[in-house]
């Protein structure tokens, strides 16, 4: 089971007893972000999808714990980070009930090319890395680069018993779940990053009133939302299970002092800040959500 705390606040709460196919509170299918500074601009964009993969052993594995059912639907999600002279594609496919990760495909262009395939197992964990070969490679798809390797690790033993390891994008599914509604309310998740298992807490630390503008689009139509919204400051923090060179986790390519203006009416962010190289702090904010 994966088990999520609130540990600064009066409400505990669990994730992972079986609940049907449906991702319990996530009320959104995409996300776009944007920010603008320095005459530079930043896009995020988040999307959730449904994969129906291949009953049967060679579909079963996943992340610590998990299994597939026959039949069963996993989500997918996908983000693209465009940043200043680098883009992050990530594609992260989950099983719903245990909101734990089965596969993340993570490839960066730009400063650096690569693709790093993770690959989960009940004890640990697959690691393909695959990178261009020649300055000619670099223009080309990722799948055609041909330097690569490959690593099998097993979770660290600091790692509790039973818990599911998710993804840094795996922190939007879990937090629209766990009624994140006042200051001193938290979750706790495990995230893969780069290779290693983090200990990551997103705990509410106020409550804001700011200024929101973006469309929402439903089977009703295109709604603009504009005004001044309350929403809960989220300061995320990572530290590693186990020996660790110290955290190295970031969300959609933010990093350092990551804080998320969390709307707890509609259970998702408006905005998301952190720290982004040749920039500095940067706050990146919902322009357009697309409901489920």
């Amino acid at each position: 089971m994966f088990c999520l705390l609130a540990l600064g606040g009066a409400r505990a709460w669990a994730a992972g007893a079986p609940a049907g196919d449906e991702p319990a509170g996530v009320t959104w299918r995409e996300l776009r972000f944007a920010a603008h500074k320095l005459g530079v601009s930043a896009n995020i964009d988040v999307r959730l999808l449904t994969s129906s993969p291949p009953a049967g052993p060679a579909a079963s594995g996943g992340a610590v714990g998990a299994s597939r059912t026959a039949g069963g639907t996993d989500f997918v999600l996908e983000s693209t980070t465009h940043l200043p002279g680098r883009t992050f594609v990530a594609r992260e496919v989950l099983d719903p009930v245990h909101a734990a990760a089965r596969e993340i495909v993570d490839t960066e262009t730009g400063a650096r090319h690569h693709r790093k395939t993770y690959t989960f197992l009940e004890r640990g964990f697959l690691l393909d890395v695959r990178e261009p070969d020649s300055l000619g490679q670099m223009l080309a798809p990722p799948e055609s680069w041909t330097r690569t390797t490959r690593t099998f690790s097993r979770y660290p033993e600091g790692l509790p018993p039973g818990v599911a390891v998710t993804t840094p994008a795996g922190l939007l599914w879990v937090a629209s779940g766990a009624h994140l509604d006042a200051p001193g309310d938290s979750v706790v998740i495990y995230v893969m990053v780069q290779a290693q298992v983090e200990r990551v807490t997103a705990r509410v630390a106020d409550v804001a009133v700011v200024p929101v503008d973006f469309l929402e689009e439903s089977f009703a139509g295109l709604t603009p939302v504009r005004g001044q919204r309350r929403v809960l400051r989220v300061v995320v923090a990572g530290e590693p299970v186990g020996p660790g060179d110290g955290s190295a986790f970031r969300l959609f390519g933010l990093e350092g002092a990551i804080a998320i203006l969390w709307d707890p009416e509609r259970r998702l962010p408006v905005e998301l800040a952190g720290q982004v190289k040749m920039l500095g702090q940067v706050e990146v904010r919902l322009v357009s959500v697309t409901l489920r």
